[in-house]
């Protein structure tokens, strides 16, 4: 039994290293993600409306629904997929969106909104896939009803854009 234990110890020892990943295959793989995501239209994985802004990808707390108080903030989280990099120089790629926003009723009356609402540009020396958009909107004194936020994201490197849209309602 002894030998058996550090025969399946050897094996496990020089079978795990064999299988190792090295720095090149893992760039190898990342080269072919970043292919996808070029060949992907801009989209968004997750939006939705939390209750506080998040410190990093990732760590936000939905909120339980959409309805809101009259004078509340909405907060809206997503994480946008496809969007491009451009080289800026220096060894750094700029990505990110301009963003537009316009609140309507549900038929469609457009009451509000502001082009170039938000510029969310960033840059790194890597091709950054978690990347996420955190839009604060106050509507202040609008009145209570059912509402549509529309915010349109246009990709500062390329000419993809996405409209995230959000039913939502305020209550007195």
């Amino acid at each position: 039994m002894k030998y058996a234990i550090t025969l399946l110890f050897v094996a496990a020892l020089y079978g795990g290293a064999a299988q190792a990943q090295s720095v090149e295959e893992i760039a190898k793989r990342e080269a072919a993600v970043i292919e996808a995501w070029n060949a992907t239209p801009l989209t968004v994985r997750r939006a939705i409306f939390v209750e506080a802004h998040p410190d990093v990808y990732g760590d936000y707390a939905e909120r339980a629904n959409n309805v809101f108080k009259k004078g509340d903030k909405l907060i809206t989280y997503a994480e946008p997929v496809g969007y491009g990099w451009k080289d800026i120089g220096g060894g750094f790629y700029q990505f990110g969106f301009k963003v537009d926003f316009l609140v309507k009723t549900p038929d469609g009356k457009v009451i509000g909104g502001q082009e170039d609402f938000a510029n969310l540009v960033m840059k790194s020396r890597a091709h950054l896939t978690d990347f996420m958009v955190v839009l604060n909107l106050n509507l202040g004194n609008t009145g209570p009803g059912d509402y549509v936020v529309e915010y349109k994201l246009r990709d500062v490197a390329s000419s993809k854009t996405y409209t995230i849209s959000q039913p939502f309602k305020i209550v007195d």
